[in-house]
């Protein structure tokens, strides 16, 4: 159905079209900004929720050698790196108590590493992650 327009009312039609047209480039830069910024962080938190995953699959993984064969430290830092992945720790896993270990003995493997934010949106360089794991000791030295 057609609407029958005068000449005055198509050329109003046309500019309040225009106009809106308008508005909506206006409010979409308006909220561009906003948007990137959510999904700047939204990726952000998704990489250091990973990387926290990986140190406490890390230290899991040292503690539960470490309760298998006590004796075998060199072999528990080998397995903490792989787990790792290609996550640089900060300092050495650390052990507790540090040793030697008697069966029953509880042991607390502990690692540490600064997640460095990709976007640094909230001038943060870094936050500090820690992932601790204690298991029970198997067999006695």
């Amino acid at each position: 159905m057609t609407i029958p327009m005068q000449g005055g009312r198509v050329r109003k039609f046309r500019e309040r079209k225009d106009r809106e047209l308008g508005q909506s480039l206006v409010e979409f830069a308006l909220t561009l900004p906003m948007l990137l910024l959510l999904l700047l962080c939204t990726i952000d938190i998704g990489m250091g929720f990973k990387t926290y995953i990986s140190l406490t699959n890390a230290a899991r993984e040292g503690a539960r050698w470490v309760s298998i064969y006590p004796a075998d430290r060199v072999g528990a830092l080998v397995r903490i790196a792989n787990e790792a992945g290609g996550i640089e720790l900060n300092e050495e896993p650390t052990f507790s108590p540090d040793g030697p270990y008697s069966a029953g003995e509880r042991v607390t493997v502990t690692v540490q590493y600064n997640y460095q934010l990709l976007f640094g949106i909230l001038d943060l360089p870094y936050i500090p992650f820690e992932a601790s794991t204690t298991m029970v000791v198997l067999y006695g030295e």
